[in-house]
């Protein structure tokens, strides 16, 4: 597997347009299929892949009329790393304060549409790291990381 002074195993620019979240969720599986992940943590890994695409392409995409708004686009990247991949999702949204780790699941409340992204990604994966930019370029980063079992 290659490391992290490698160029990425895969990187896509996504239009911040929900349509464009499963071509690039199939894309990274493919790339992770590859670098031998096995088929469950592959299953694992994109449901959190996709948890992060919907959450960047939903919340994190530059709104009308703002600075940065033709920077409506969302960046994909996976790289090895010893015996780990880890993807990289970044857009250049507004940012948000992620809370502090861990974060619970919400109840099961009828109706609830959203809260469960944070929770889910942080139990699919082995690691997850949330960052927020810069407050003048804005935007957020996540981190998702899986171990290569063999």
């Amino acid at each position: 597997m290659k490391t992290s002074e490698s160029p990425p195993l895969l990187e896509l620019w996504l239009p911040a347009d929900p349509k464009a979240v499963p071509p690039a969720r199939h894309q990274a599986m493919q790339a992770c299929t590859n670098a031998g992940l096995a088929e469950e943590e592959c299953f694992a890994l994109d449901l959190a892949l996709g948890e992060a695409l919907a959450n960047a392409v939903m919340h994190g995409a530059p709104r009308a009329g703002d600075v940065h708004a033709d920077d409506r686009h969302v960046c994909l990247s996976l790289w090895g790393y010893g015996d780990r991949l880890i993807m990289h999702i970044r857009d250049h949204g507004p940012g948000f304060r992620p809370p502090p780790p861990p974060y619970p699941m919400p109840s099961a409340a009828w109706g609830a549409t959203c809260g469960r992204g944070l929770p889910l990604m942080e139990t699919l994966t082995d690691a997850m790291v949330v960052c927020r930019a810069d407050a003048e370029h804005g935007g957020a980063s996540v981190y998702l990381v899986k171990k290569v079992v063999r």
